[in-house]
């Protein structure tokens, strides 16, 4: 799935031929006229969909160059508004509902959880949240959500991003999380529901999964930049971050 663009600015603010060989009764075969229905469709309708809260003006489904992708951008086109400020902390979507958010690590470098870092914690995630990955495919699918911060990211800031499966069989099974920050190894994390991996389930046909994001800046300087890219895998993808997914 192509990249989804993240905007946080601080500013001033099958088809083919089939041969076939071998010591059979014929030497060579083609069949041909076979139908490939494969159509690009927005953001909002693939078999992997996403989804803005129709609530926040903050995330929409008008992004990239044809206007058919998922953004998040800190810098509407409506108001005067052009960033986050300095030593603030900005969310989008809320966190109720989540009966483990004292569970649910923050910054892994520091003895916080979310339920320590969020600012909103009664608007229900089900009801109020930043965007929704939609499993609309026939079938139950692993799943992984990536933010990939950009190169600049200051040393001072974090973004977060809180997920919810309602399906999910209990607390463990219901919530991921992920922290972006500037040390090069945490800069790249992931939300992640798959079978394959401990407390956790795939996504099952015709469901949803909620996100909320969380955005700390620190210390950051204006003009700093805190965006990144948001990468979606699904199914059996060679690049989940667990070792044992197949």
């Amino acid at each position: 799935m192509e990249r989804r663009k993240f905007v946080i600015g601080l500013g001033a603010l099958a088809s083919g031929a089939a041969a076939a060989t071998g010591t059979g009764a014929f030497t060579a075969a083609e069949l041909s006229g076979r139908q490939a229905n494969i159509s690009v469709v927005n953001d909002t309708n693939g078999l992997i969909g996403l989804k803005a809260d129709p609530d926040t003006e903050l995330v929409r489904d008008n992004g990239g160059a044809n206007e058919n992708e998922l953004v998040i951008d800190f810098n509407p086109s409506s108001g005067n508004g052009q960033g986050v400020n300095p030593n603030s902390k900005y969310q989008v979507g809320g966190l109720g509902g989540i009966g483990n958010l004292d569970e649910v690590p923050g910054n892994p470098t520091l003895d916080t959880t979310i339920e320590d870092l969020a600012i909103d914690t009664d608007s229900d995630i089900e009801n109020h949240y930043a965007f929704s990955l939609l499993n609309q495919s026939g079938s139950d699918q692993a799943v992984e959500v990536t933010y990939e911060a950009n190169e600049n990211f200051p040393d001072e800031a974090e973004v977060y991003m809180v997920s919810k499966y309602e399906e999910g069989a209990n607390d463990s099974k219901e919530t991921s999380a992920l922290v972006a920050t500037a040390t090069p190894d945490a800069r790249e994390a992931s939300i992640l529901y798959s079978d394959d991996t401990d407390f956790s389930t795939d996504v099952d046909s015709g469901t949803d999964v909620k996100v909320t994001i969380l955005v700390v800046t620190g210390d950051a300087a204006t003009d700093d930049d805190l965006g990144g890219s948001i990468v979606v895998h699904a199914g059996s993808h060679d690049e989940f971050s667990t070792a044992d997914q197949d």
